[in-house]
């Protein structure tokens, strides 16, 4: 569930008329801007992983959205297609994100707005460090299986893609007030169970002890210091 407050703000005054999702995983995002906008014409949410589309197909019941088999690198949409594309969390699992980011400004109408939103690794208290230590253990596990999953961005590595990009963001917002995530007995005994079998499927690679050490260690750290997502930067830029 995203707080996101400011952002929330800004959103509930927007009418953003053909919405394009990128990147959309289990359509938690793509649900938080459409309960959120004042109006929005139609929506499409763009993902590669067939098992998340099918859960975001039901996180986003609600609403009649069109929901695309695809990816970032040959977005399947026209030029100047869209009035809106947002990207919550993806950049960091984008392997050329200054071209992707180009690809998203490409099916953007004259006028039209591109909203990143990702964590950042800034200013972290101990339990936002500890969500950053889990989703850099997520990260190493996914890269040492071949898949790209890179460490979460710097705020000033965000703004640096997006000048190497050539896009200029008209908006920005820091989002750091999330609650903490686990906060009973029974989330952190589920979320250890969820952990422990992230590093089940490391199966026999090299890695497999150190995986294990460190899912021990992040637990103990979730025991001591709780569990909160990090800060969230959102960038809103405007296509000329």
């Amino acid at each position: 569930m995203y707080q996101l407050t400011e952002l929330r703000a800004y959103l509930e005054n927007t009418c953003v008329g053909h919405l394009l999702d990128v990147a959309t995983g289990e359509g938690d995002f793509l649900r938080f801007v459409l309960d959120t906008v004042a109006t929005f014409d139609s929506a499409t949410g763009l993902e590669p992983n067939k098992e998340s589309l099918s859960i975001a197909k039901n996180i986003l019941f609600p609403y009649k959205v069109d929901l695309v088999l695809g990816n970032v690198r040959k977005l399947p949409f026209e030029e100047s297609y869209f009035d809106f594309v947002t990207v919550s969390n993806g950049l960091h699992h984008f392997e050329q994100p200054v071209k992707s980011i180009q690809s998203m400004m490409r099916v953007l109408v004259s006028g039209g707005r591109l909203l990143i939103n990702e964590t950042i690794s800034d200013g972290l208290n101990p339990a936002q460090q500890t969500h950053l230590d889990y989703h850099a253990l997520k990260a190493d596990i996914d890269t040492a299986k071949g898949i790209y999953h890179r460490q979460i961005y710097a705020r000033e590595e965000l703004l640096s893609l997006l000048q190497e990009a050539h896009v200029e963001a008209e908006k920005l917002f820091v989002s750091d007030n999330e609650p903490d995530m686990l906060n009973s007995k029974e989330k952190i005994w589920q979320f250890s169970h969820k952990i422990d079998e992230m590093v089940e499927m490391a199966g026999e690679l090299p890695q497999k002890n150190s995986f294990e050490s460190r899912g021990w260690e992040l637990k103990e750290k979730i025991r001591t210091f709780g569990f909160q997502k990090p800060p969230q930067l959102t960038l809103i830029a405007y296509k000329p």
